[in-house]
């Protein structure tokens, strides 16, 4: 597990799994203490990241793998358990938790989910007690390719808020990491199945 300092602290940069991946051209717009800047915003605690990648997979391999959220604890890092406890007519979820976990912080909660097949998953807290606020969204749009291939760029909007104070200055320092980690963790679960697959035929 490779660490990184920062600040006097140590971060774990953290990739599950052995697959290793050439990297695309990564966009990372952040927002840092109130400071007016083109990238985002930070009021009342509220910190907002926006993620931007294109990865070798169709958008529909993409929306399997974000929208499966019982299995984010076989990949995603920090994510000790995952669960799916509600779906709609077609199938996919509409409610699910998780417990994620790093040192001496451990939270469960439950989030609402709102997928539109292949194209976004949205997922909004709705029990947490360390936070007041928690907001991920994922979009996702087709990027043709020469041939019959497609790839898909993946925007990663992420929001949220501590109760403490202390924690939304800390947090600050290293979410860029952490938004970094979790985009390439789905990069390589996609990639990976989609070779699974392709070795069945």
């Amino acid at each position: 597990m490779k660490m990184i300092r920062q600040m006097g602290m140590e971060i774990p940069s953290i990739r599950r799994g052995s697959l290793r991946i050439a990297s695309n051209k990564l966009t990372l717009q952040r927002s840092f203490f109130k400071l007016p800047t083109p990238f985002g915003t930070f009021d009342n605690g509220l910190q907002e990241y926006q993620v931007k990648k294109v990865v070798n997979v169709s958008p529909s391999k993409m929306f399997e793998i974000v929208s499966d959220v019982s299995r984010y604890k076989e990949f995603v890092p920090f994510v000790e358990n995952s669960y799916i406890s509600s779906k709609d007519a077609s199938g996919l979820p509409t409610a699910a938790g998780l417990r994620v976990g790093w040192k001496q912080f451990d939270e469960e909660f439950q989030c609402k989910l709102r997928c539109q097949q292949d194209v976004s998953v949205i997922a909004e807290s709705m029990s947490i007690s360390v936070f007041d606020s928690l907001y991920t969204k994922w979009n996702l749009k087709e990027v043709k390719n020469v041939g019959t291939t497609s790839s898909c760029e993946v925007t990663l909007d992420l929001k949220y808020s501590f109760k403490n104070p202390l924690y939304n200055t800390v947090s600050s320092l290293f979410s860029d990491q952490v938004s970094k980690i979790m985009i390439n963790a789905f990069e390589e679960r996609a990639v990976a199945t989609k070779i699974k697959e392709r070795l069945k035929f």
